[in-house]
């Protein structure tokens, strides 16, 4: 039961994202370059772009030259993010879709700040040139300092 009610909730998630893929995507509130930040962020690494990683035309690009790398690129790349109050965030996958310049899909997470607010982020895992802690941190987000 508990299975299905999953596959369920996954099945659920995804016709919505797939329902809303051409709205504009919900993203938090940008962070001032000028703000006061919390102490262990890297505010050289917070990207300016509004879709970036929140749209599936402007995924997060990660990978690893090791040939099946890609997931723990991913979850490296996660892992550093904070919210925009400084604390590490949860995450999820939901799941594959769309796809990047190769056809290959990408990865939607949903992330959960400190506060509960959720957010949908696209990952394109297949950019061994890539290296998770040199990408930046979606609009709204921090990066931990390294």
């Amino acid at each position: 039961m508990k299975s299905i009610l999953k596959t369920m909730t996954l099945v659920f998630a995804m016709m919505t994202l797939v329902t809303h893929a051409e709205e504009a995507p919900k993203t938090p509130a940008p962070i001032s370059k000028d703000a006061k930040h919390p102490e262990g962020v890297d505010v050289k690494l917070m990207s300016d772009d509004p879709t970036y990683g929140f749209s599936e035309k402007n995924p997060v690009k990660v990978g690893s030259k090791d040939e099946y790398g890609g997931p723990k690129a991913e979850r490296e790349y996660l892992d550093s993010l904070l919210d925009p109050t400084g604390k590490e965030l949860k995450y999820v996958r939901l799941g594959s879709g769309g796809g990047n310049a190769q056809g290959k899909p990408l990865d939607i997470y949903e992330i959960t700040f400190s506060s509960g607010e959720k957010f949908t982020l696209w990952i394109d895992m297949y950019q061994p040139k890539n290296k998770p802690q040199e990408q930046p941190s979606p609009v709204g987000l921090y990066k931990k300092k390294r």
